[in-house]
């Protein structure tokens, strides 16, 4: 658009700190119970990894022992970084609505902080696995347009809170079309 041709147009600039700052918005915390989750799925890693480094120790010849040996010490550390990690992800996790947006941040070690405007929002869900169902913990998952997946996934959320902000992203959706 040409601004000689449009005089109501105008580009300036924003200054930059007075911005709202997402570092200052109270977040919600995941679930706990989420997790379990997360310690269910590295258990049974662990287990599988374990025995297949077992069912080889049986049937690979002596000299190969101590191979296995290693990869079962370092299967073991693995292990334990998992369950390290799965700790620190739901401690440091955490999300907001605000008004013009929805935050999720998640990661102790590579922290990332995602927000999604409502006007970019297409649609949202929630995600309800076996095992979710099992600890009463849901998942929302927000969609922007041109995603092949959600462009945020905030995992660990109790069902009732679940269905309030999808209510609530969606009515602002609705109010920002």
């Amino acid at each position: 658009m040409d601004p000689v041709a449009n005089p109501d147009f105008s580009n300036f600039q924003v200054d930059v700190a007075s911005l709202p700052q997402y570092q200052e918005v109270q977040l919600h915390p995941i679930s706990k119970k989420y997790l379990i989750k997360l310690q269910v799925g590295s258990i049974i890693t662990f287990i599988f990894f374990l025995v297949a480094i077992v069912v080889a120790y049986y049937f690979l010849p002596e000299d190969l022992h101590n191979y296995l040996i290693a990869g079962g010490v370092l299967v073991f550390a693995i292990f334990g970084w998992s369950i390290f990690n799965n700790i620190m992800y739901v401690k440091k996790s955490g999300y907001a609505l605000r008004e013009q947006d929805i935050i999720f941040q998640r990661g102790f070690l590579f922290e990332r902080t995602t927000a999604v405007p409502f006007n970019r929002i297409q649609h949202v869900s929630i995600e309800l696995s076996f095992l979710d169902k099992m600890l009463n913990i849901a998942t929302v998952k927000v969609f922007t347009a041109g995603g092949s997946g959600s462009d945020i996934s905030v995992p660990g959320i109790l069902p009732s809170k679940a269905t309030a902000v999808k209510e609530e992203i969606s009515a602002r959706i609705y109010h920002h079309a």
